[in-house]
Protein backbone atom coordinates (compact mmCIF):
# COMPACT_ATOMS: atom_id res chain seq x y z
CA UNK A 1 0.00 0.00 0.00
CA UNK A 2 1.48 3.33 -1.04
CA UNK A 3 0.91 6.74 0.56
CA UNK A 4 -2.09 7.45 -1.69
CA UNK A 5 -3.62 4.15 -0.68
CA UNK A 6 -3.14 5.06 2.97
CA UNK A 7 -5.05 8.30 2.45
CA UNK A 8 -7.99 6.33 1.07
CA UNK A 9 -7.72 3.62 3.70
CA UNK A 10 -7.28 5.87 6.75
CA UNK A 11 -10.95 6.87 7.34
CA UNK A 12 -12.11 3.30 6.72
CA UNK A 13 -9.56 1.91 9.20
CA UNK A 14 -10.41 4.49 11.85
CA UNK A 15 -14.14 3.79 11.52
CA UNK A 16 -13.60 0.01 11.55
CA UNK A 17 -11.58 0.23 14.77
CA UNK A 18 -14.57 1.81 16.49
CA UNK A 19 -16.53 -1.41 15.89
CA UNK A 20 -16.27 -4.81 17.64
CA UNK A 21 -13.64 -7.11 16.07
CA UNK A 22 -16.29 -9.42 14.63
CA UNK A 23 -18.01 -6.60 12.77
CA UNK A 24 -14.97 -4.98 11.19
CA UNK A 25 -14.62 -7.15 8.08
CA UNK A 26 -18.29 -6.66 7.13
CA UNK A 27 -17.93 -2.90 7.52
CA UNK A 28 -14.83 -2.81 5.31
CA UNK A 29 -16.62 -4.86 2.63
CA UNK A 30 -19.41 -2.27 2.54
CA UNK A 31 -17.16 0.79 2.73
CA UNK A 32 -14.41 -0.15 0.24
CA UNK A 33 -15.16 -1.10 -3.38
CA UNK A 34 -11.54 -1.66 -4.41
CA UNK A 35 -10.79 -5.40 -3.88
CA UNK A 36 -7.02 -4.90 -3.64
CA UNK A 37 -7.28 -2.06 -1.13
CA UNK A 38 -9.93 -3.98 0.81
CA UNK A 39 -7.58 -6.95 1.13
CA UNK A 40 -4.83 -4.67 2.45
CA UNK A 41 -7.18 -3.11 5.01
CA UNK A 42 -8.42 -6.55 6.14
CA UNK A 43 -4.80 -7.66 6.63
CA UNK A 44 -4.01 -4.55 8.68
CA UNK A 45 -7.08 -5.03 10.87
CA UNK A 46 -6.15 -8.66 11.43
CA UNK A 47 -2.70 -7.50 12.51
CA UNK A 48 -4.31 -5.09 14.94
CA UNK A 49 -6.62 -7.82 16.26
CA UNK A 50 -3.60 -9.99 17.02
CA UNK A 51 -2.02 -7.08 18.87
CA UNK A 52 -5.20 -6.63 20.94
CA UNK A 53 -5.01 -10.28 22.00
CA UNK A 54 -1.32 -10.13 22.98
CA UNK A 55 -0.38 -10.11 26.64
CA UNK A 56 0.49 -6.52 27.57
CA UNK A 57 4.25 -6.12 27.87
CA UNK A 58 5.70 -6.20 31.34
CA UNK A 59 8.06 -3.70 32.82
CA UNK A 60 11.03 -2.35 31.31
CA UNK A 61 14.54 -2.10 32.32
CA UNK A 62 15.93 -4.09 29.45
CA UNK A 63 16.05 -4.14 25.64
CA UNK A 64 12.67 -4.13 23.85
CA UNK A 65 10.85 -3.82 27.14
CA UNK A 66 8.21 -1.21 27.84
CA UNK A 67 9.13 1.92 29.74
CA UNK A 68 7.20 1.22 32.93
CA UNK A 69 8.68 0.20 36.27
CA UNK A 70 9.31 -3.53 36.65
CA UNK A 71 6.60 -5.45 38.46
CA UNK A 72 8.13 -8.31 40.43
CA UNK A 73 4.83 -9.73 41.67
CA UNK A 74 4.07 -13.43 41.31
CA UNK A 75 1.35 -12.68 38.75
CA UNK A 76 3.82 -10.74 36.56
CA UNK A 77 6.36 -13.56 36.72
CA UNK A 78 3.63 -16.08 35.90
CA UNK A 79 2.87 -14.24 32.65
CA UNK A 80 6.30 -15.16 31.32
CA UNK A 81 6.83 -18.46 29.55
CA UNK A 82 10.23 -18.88 31.19
CA UNK A 83 10.87 -18.41 34.90
CA UNK A 84 13.66 -17.80 37.42
CA UNK A 85 15.94 -20.77 38.03
CA UNK A 86 15.60 -22.17 34.51
CA UNK A 87 18.88 -23.22 32.86
CA UNK A 88 19.13 -22.02 29.26
CA UNK A 89 22.01 -22.88 27.00
CA UNK A 90 25.00 -24.53 28.61
CA UNK A 91 25.95 -21.76 31.04
CA UNK A 92 23.08 -19.40 31.88
CA UNK A 93 20.49 -19.46 34.68
CA UNK A 94 17.53 -17.09 34.56
CA UNK A 95 17.34 -14.81 37.61
CA UNK A 96 14.38 -12.45 37.07
CA UNK A 97 12.12 -11.30 34.24
CA UNK A 98 12.81 -7.81 32.94
CA UNK A 99 10.39 -7.28 30.09
CA UNK A 100 8.02 -8.91 27.63
CA UNK A 101 6.50 -7.85 24.33
CA UNK A 102 6.00 -8.78 20.69
CA UNK A 103 9.76 -9.12 20.31
CA UNK A 104 10.11 -11.78 22.99
CA UNK A 105 11.01 -12.05 26.67
CA UNK A 106 13.99 -10.41 28.36
CA UNK A 107 15.46 -11.87 31.54
CA UNK A 108 18.27 -11.05 33.88
CA UNK A 109 20.47 -14.14 33.96
CA UNK A 110 23.66 -15.40 35.55
CA UNK A 111 26.55 -16.50 33.36
CA UNK A 112 27.86 -19.36 35.49
CA UNK A 113 31.09 -19.71 33.56
CA UNK A 114 32.18 -16.07 33.89
CA UNK A 115 30.26 -15.35 37.10
CA UNK A 116 28.53 -12.20 35.86
CA UNK A 117 24.97 -11.05 35.24
CA UNK A 118 23.74 -10.59 31.67
CA UNK A 119 20.48 -9.87 29.86
CA UNK A 120 19.03 -12.67 27.73
CA UNK A 121 16.41 -12.01 25.09
CA UNK A 122 14.41 -15.12 24.14
CA UNK A 123 12.70 -14.56 20.81
CA UNK A 124 9.45 -16.24 19.78
CA UNK A 125 9.85 -19.00 17.16
CA UNK A 126 9.28 -17.86 13.57
CA UNK A 127 10.23 -20.93 11.54
CA UNK A 128 13.46 -22.54 10.36
CA UNK A 129 14.75 -20.07 7.77
CA UNK A 130 13.71 -16.99 9.73
CA UNK A 131 15.20 -18.28 12.99
CA UNK A 132 18.48 -19.06 11.23
CA UNK A 133 18.54 -15.58 9.70
CA UNK A 134 17.98 -13.94 13.08
CA UNK A 135 20.87 -15.88 14.60
CA UNK A 136 23.15 -14.98 11.67
CA UNK A 137 22.33 -11.29 11.94
CA UNK A 138 22.70 -11.26 15.73
CA UNK A 139 26.15 -12.78 15.23
CA UNK A 140 26.94 -10.01 12.76
CA UNK A 141 25.77 -7.38 15.28
CA UNK A 142 27.97 -9.02 17.90
CA UNK A 143 30.98 -7.73 15.96
CA UNK A 144 30.08 -4.13 16.86
CA UNK A 145 32.62 -2.62 19.23
CA UNK A 146 31.67 0.86 20.46
CA UNK A 147 31.38 2.34 23.94
CA UNK A 148 27.87 3.53 23.09
CA UNK A 149 26.56 0.09 22.06
CA UNK A 150 25.59 -2.64 24.52
CA UNK A 151 27.72 -5.66 23.68
CA UNK A 152 26.24 -8.94 22.43
CA UNK A 153 28.05 -11.75 24.25
CA UNK A 154 26.44 -14.88 22.81
CA UNK A 155 23.76 -16.21 20.49
CA UNK A 156 22.28 -19.70 20.59
CA UNK A 157 19.21 -21.76 19.80
CA UNK A 158 16.79 -22.89 22.53
CA UNK A 159 14.33 -25.44 21.17
CA UNK A 160 13.74 -23.44 18.02
CA UNK A 161 13.97 -20.04 19.70
CA UNK A 162 16.83 -17.67 19.04
CA UNK A 163 18.39 -16.43 22.29
CA UNK A 164 20.58 -13.33 22.39
CA UNK A 165 22.83 -12.75 25.40
CA UNK A 166 23.64 -9.08 25.93
CA UNK A 167 25.53 -6.80 28.24
CA UNK A 168 23.31 -5.95 31.21
CA UNK A 169 23.00 -2.18 31.62
CA UNK A 170 21.44 -1.40 34.98
CA UNK A 171 20.87 2.33 34.52
CA UNK A 172 17.67 4.13 33.54
CA UNK A 173 16.36 4.16 30.01
CA UNK A 174 16.09 7.50 28.23
CA UNK A 175 12.31 7.15 28.54
CA UNK A 176 12.61 6.87 32.33
CA UNK A 177 15.02 9.80 32.41
CA UNK A 178 12.53 12.00 30.54
CA UNK A 179 9.73 11.00 32.91
CA UNK A 180 11.71 12.36 35.86
CA UNK A 181 11.94 15.89 34.56
CA UNK A 182 12.82 18.27 31.80
CA UNK A 183 16.05 18.01 29.88
CA UNK A 184 18.33 21.01 29.44
CA UNK A 185 19.47 21.95 25.96
CA UNK A 186 22.99 20.73 26.70
CA UNK A 187 21.60 17.32 27.78
CA UNK A 188 19.48 16.98 24.64
CA UNK A 189 22.45 17.72 22.41
CA UNK A 190 24.87 15.55 24.39
CA UNK A 191 22.54 12.54 24.43
CA UNK A 192 21.58 12.95 20.78
CA UNK A 193 25.23 13.17 19.71
CA UNK A 194 26.10 9.98 21.62
CA UNK A 195 23.22 8.01 20.12
CA UNK A 196 24.01 9.22 16.61
CA UNK A 197 27.68 8.36 17.05
CA UNK A 198 26.84 4.81 18.11
CA UNK A 199 24.41 4.38 15.21
CA UNK A 200 26.99 5.74 12.75
CA UNK A 201 29.47 3.10 13.96
CA UNK A 202 26.89 0.38 13.31
CA UNK A 203 26.11 1.75 9.86
CA UNK A 204 29.81 1.80 9.01
CA UNK A 205 29.85 -1.90 9.92
CA UNK A 206 26.89 -2.64 7.65
CA UNK A 207 24.26 -2.87 10.43
CA UNK A 208 20.93 -1.00 10.58
CA UNK A 209 19.27 -0.83 13.99
CA UNK A 210 15.60 -0.68 12.84
CA UNK A 211 14.17 -0.17 16.35
CA UNK A 212 15.62 3.02 17.83
CA UNK A 213 13.45 4.42 20.63
CA UNK A 214 13.93 5.88 24.14
CA UNK A 215 13.33 2.44 25.70
CA UNK A 216 16.32 1.09 23.77
CA UNK A 217 18.67 3.77 25.06
CA UNK A 218 20.07 3.39 28.58
CA UNK A 219 22.62 5.14 30.73
CA UNK A 220 25.63 3.27 32.09
CA UNK A 221 26.98 3.72 35.60
CA UNK A 222 29.22 6.55 34.39
CA UNK A 223 26.37 8.29 32.57
CA UNK A 224 27.47 7.09 29.14
CA UNK A 225 24.65 6.43 26.70
CA UNK A 226 24.25 2.80 25.63
CA UNK A 227 22.14 1.84 22.62
CA UNK A 228 20.50 -1.56 23.12
CA UNK A 229 18.88 -4.28 21.04
CA UNK A 230 21.27 -4.47 18.13
CA UNK A 231 20.57 -8.19 18.32
CA UNK A 232 17.46 -7.56 16.20
CA UNK A 233 19.23 -5.23 13.80
CA UNK A 234 19.45 -5.92 10.08
CA UNK A 235 22.64 -6.49 8.13
CA UNK A 236 22.89 -4.58 4.86
CA UNK A 237 23.61 -6.56 1.73
CA UNK A 238 27.26 -6.80 0.73
CA UNK A 239 28.20 -3.99 3.07
CA UNK A 240 25.81 -1.60 1.29
CA UNK A 241 23.45 0.82 2.93
CA UNK A 242 20.05 -0.65 2.05
CA UNK A 243 17.90 -3.61 3.01
CA UNK A 244 15.19 -4.68 0.58
CA UNK A 245 12.44 -6.75 2.10
CA UNK A 246 14.50 -7.08 5.26
CA UNK A 247 11.84 -5.54 7.44
CA UNK A 248 8.25 -6.73 7.20
CA UNK A 249 5.86 -3.80 7.12
CA UNK A 250 2.38 -3.62 8.60
CA UNK A 251 0.98 -4.37 5.15
CA UNK A 252 2.05 -7.98 5.62
CA UNK A 253 -0.88 -8.54 7.95
CA UNK A 254 1.24 -9.88 10.81
CA UNK A 255 3.05 -8.60 13.87
CA UNK A 256 6.50 -9.32 12.45
CA UNK A 257 6.96 -5.65 11.60
CA UNK A 258 6.05 -4.62 15.13
CA UNK A 259 8.52 -7.09 16.56
CA UNK A 260 11.19 -5.36 14.49
CA UNK A 261 10.23 -1.83 15.33
CA UNK A 262 7.88 0.39 17.31
CA UNK A 263 5.38 2.19 15.04
CA UNK A 264 5.73 5.64 16.65
CA UNK A 265 9.49 5.62 15.99
CA UNK A 266 9.63 3.75 12.68
CA UNK A 267 10.21 5.58 9.42
CA UNK A 268 7.33 5.73 6.91
CA UNK A 269 9.22 3.47 4.49
CA UNK A 270 9.82 0.88 7.21
CA UNK A 271 6.15 0.88 8.14
CA UNK A 272 5.26 0.30 4.50
CA UNK A 273 7.69 -2.59 4.18
CA UNK A 274 9.73 -0.78 1.52
CA UNK A 275 13.48 -0.77 1.02
CA UNK A 276 15.18 0.90 3.98
CA UNK A 277 18.67 2.26 4.45
CA UNK A 278 20.59 4.24 7.07
CA UNK A 279 18.23 7.18 6.58
CA UNK A 280 15.49 5.12 8.25
CA UNK A 281 17.52 5.10 11.48
CA UNK A 282 18.16 8.85 10.98
CA UNK A 283 14.38 9.37 10.99
CA UNK A 284 14.01 7.39 14.23
CA UNK A 285 16.78 9.49 15.79
CA UNK A 286 14.85 12.61 14.78
CA UNK A 287 11.76 11.30 16.57
CA UNK A 288 13.82 10.68 19.72
CA UNK A 289 15.37 14.17 19.69
CA UNK A 290 11.94 15.72 19.08
CA UNK A 291 10.65 13.87 22.15
CA UNK A 292 13.58 15.03 24.27
CA UNK A 293 12.95 18.63 23.21
CA UNK A 294 9.21 18.60 23.91
CA UNK A 295 8.69 15.95 26.58
CA UNK A 296 5.93 14.39 24.45
CA UNK A 297 5.81 11.52 22.00
CA UNK A 298 5.60 12.77 18.45
CA UNK A 299 3.22 10.02 17.32
CA UNK A 300 1.22 8.45 20.13
CA UNK A 301 -2.12 7.17 18.89
CA UNK A 302 -4.70 5.26 20.88
CA UNK A 303 -3.69 2.05 19.10
CA UNK A 304 -0.85 0.56 17.09
CA UNK A 305 -2.81 1.12 13.91
CA UNK A 306 -3.75 4.75 14.58
CA UNK A 307 -0.13 5.50 15.46
CA UNK A 308 1.05 3.95 12.19
CA UNK A 309 -1.50 5.95 10.23
CA UNK A 310 -0.30 9.15 11.95
CA UNK A 311 3.33 8.45 11.02
CA UNK A 312 2.31 8.02 7.39
CA UNK A 313 -0.09 10.93 7.05
CA UNK A 314 -0.17 13.39 9.98
CA UNK A 315 1.96 16.57 9.75
CA UNK A 316 4.90 16.77 12.15
CA UNK A 317 3.76 18.69 15.21
CA UNK A 318 5.36 22.13 15.36
CA UNK A 319 8.07 22.52 17.96
CA UNK A 320 7.65 25.19 20.66
CA UNK A 321 9.50 28.45 20.06
CA UNK A 322 11.37 27.82 23.31
CA UNK A 323 13.32 25.20 21.36
CA UNK A 324 16.26 27.03 19.75
CA UNK A 325 15.89 27.69 16.04
CA UNK A 326 19.00 25.69 15.11
CA UNK A 327 17.77 22.62 16.98
CA UNK A 328 14.32 22.94 15.39
CA UNK A 329 15.96 22.99 11.96
CA UNK A 330 17.98 19.84 12.73
CA UNK A 331 14.92 17.96 13.99
CA UNK A 332 12.68 18.93 11.07
CA UNK A 333 15.29 17.82 8.53
CA UNK A 334 15.76 14.45 10.25
CA UNK A 335 11.97 13.96 10.25
CA UNK A 336 11.44 14.58 6.54
CA UNK A 337 9.02 12.00 5.16
CA UNK A 338 11.08 11.57 2.01
CA UNK A 339 14.39 9.83 2.79
CA UNK A 340 16.22 11.98 0.24
CA UNK A 341 15.31 15.11 2.23
CA UNK A 342 16.86 13.81 5.49
CA UNK A 343 20.46 13.79 6.60
CA UNK A 344 22.08 11.06 4.50
CA UNK A 345 23.90 9.59 7.48
CA UNK A 346 23.84 9.46 11.27
CA UNK A 347 27.27 11.11 11.19
CA UNK A 348 25.84 14.20 9.50
CA UNK A 349 22.98 14.32 11.99
CA UNK A 350 25.53 13.99 14.80
CA UNK A 351 27.60 16.86 13.41
CA UNK A 352 24.49 19.01 12.95
CA UNK A 353 23.57 18.46 16.61
CA UNK A 354 27.10 19.39 17.64
CA UNK A 355 26.66 22.71 15.84
CA UNK A 356 23.67 23.68 18.04
CA UNK A 357 24.87 26.47 20.38
CA UNK A 358 24.69 25.43 24.04
CA UNK A 359 26.02 28.55 25.77
CA UNK A 360 25.92 28.85 29.53
CA UNK A 361 22.70 30.82 29.65
CA UNK A 362 20.99 28.37 27.32
CA UNK A 363 21.99 25.49 29.59
CA UNK A 364 19.70 27.00 32.22
CA UNK A 365 16.73 26.75 29.90
CA UNK A 366 14.33 23.88 30.56
CA UNK A 367 11.83 22.97 27.92
CA UNK A 368 8.13 22.77 28.92
CA UNK A 369 6.17 19.61 28.23
CA UNK A 370 3.85 21.29 25.72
Amino acid sequence: MDAAGWQRAKPIIEEALQRPPGARRAYVASACEDPALRAEIDALLESYALDERETPPAAAAAPDADDRTADSSASAIASFEFGPGLHVGDRYVLVAPLGKGGGGEVHRARDQRLQRDVAIKILPPRGGAEDSRRIREARAAAQLNHRGIATIHDVFDLDGRACIVMELVDGDTLAQRMQRGRLALSEIVHIGVQIADAVEHAHACGILHCDLKPGNVKFGADGTVKVLDFGLARRTEQGGSAVRGGVTGLTAGSLDGLALGTPGYMSPEQLLGLTIDRRSDVYSLGVIVHEMATGERLFDGASVMSTAVAVLSAPVRELPHTVPRRLRSVIYKALSRKPEDRYPSAAQLRDALRSVPTSAWRNLLRFPFV
